[in-house]
């Protein structure tokens, strides 16, 4: 779909909400404020019980507005934004942003010119500073996550759009040819890794998946599961295992992820991990089978989307 006029993509842009109240009247504003045309705008709403959904009905002569029966989660909240999305290239953002001048037109970017490049990601900071959040993402052989440049002052070291291994849910353009190939966000992942998971699947495809600094985002992090709890450990191990299962063979797992994991245990001193760590093993390593069966049979089968 082509606008006749500049001749560029039709956006989609899908904001997924849950009870964001706090966050919704400034994560809209900031973004019908970004002059990129043409996009449309969706709402999805998974069952708020706040008035983030009245709030969100003052604006609908401007969004469109997705009202789902229940809490079905980020990945598939989403994949039912994309099924009714127009666009040529969809971008997920969390309702708990706020969007930066310029954001959408620098993330789309490098699509107009390399049609290799199937995601693109924002530059995240913390609200109201110059602390960088994630400027891209790498992870360890276990499948540990580590967002570059953690913590530290925007001073201009992650200004190179660069590839990486993986872009965040929070701030992410993807191709709708990519969804078109490869399938929708794995709804086996209720939060967390999703985002991974199909970052991994598109490189394993052959697409680049690309950091674009100078597309800004300010995300407020600590929205929804409590940093450093019990519940938010084991919805990130949960994850992570499903991951390494999911995407890599047997051999992997014995040979690499296995080592690293124990050596990981070694520096880490688990403490308050331990217990969370161990109710996601408990639930996730009796489905090692069922995973590396489907990998065998879809490492023989390239074109499937399982």
């Amino acid at each position: 779909m082509q606008n006749s006029n500049n001749n560029l993509p039709m956006v989609s842009v899908i904001i997924l909400n849950y009870n964001g109240e706090r966050f919704i009247s400034c994560c809209l504003d900031s973004v019908l404020a970004d002059d990129y045309q043409p996009k449309e705008i969706l709402l999805v709403d998974n069952a708020s019980n706040d008035k983030s959904v009245a709030m969100a009905f003052e604006y609908q002569d401007k969004i469109t507005i997705v009202q789902n029966a229940e809490n079905f989660g980020f990945p598939k909240g989403c994949n039912l934004g994309i099924r009714v999305a127009r666009g040529d290239i969809i971008v997920l953002l969390n309702v708990d942003t706020e969007v930066r001048e310029g954001w959408l037109t620098e993330l789309i970017k490098p699509m107009l010119h390399d049609p290799q490049v199937g995601l693109t990601g924002s530059k995240l900071l913390f609200p109201d500073s110059d602390l960088i959040q994630f400027a891209g993402g790498t992870m360890e052989p276990n499948g540990l996550t580590q967002h570059r440049g953690y913590g530290q002052l925007d001073n201009g070291d992650y200004d190179e759009s660069k590839e990486v291994e993986y872009l965040t849910g929070a701030s992410v353009a993807i191709r709708r040819s990519v969804f078109n190939r490869l399938g929708l966000l794995d709804e086996g992942f209720p939060l967390y890794f999703e985002d991974i998971d199909f970052s991994n699947r598109a490189r394993q495809a052959g697409y680049k998946i690309l950091y674009q600094p100078s597309s800004v985002v300010y995300h407020f992090e600590t929205y929804g599961t409590k940093k450093n709890s019990f519940k938010y450990y084991y919805k990130y191990h949960r994850g992570r295992l499903r991951f390494v299962l999911k995407s890599f063979g047997v051999k992997y797992f014995l040979s690499t992820f296995a080592p690293y994991e124990f050596d990981w245990y070694k520096r880490c001193g688990l403490i308050n991990q331990i217990s969370p760590l161990l109710c996601a093993y408990c639930t996730q390593l009796p489905k090692a089978p069922y995973f590396w069966l489907k990998g065998f049979i879809r490492r023989r089968l390239p074109s499937t989307t399982m």
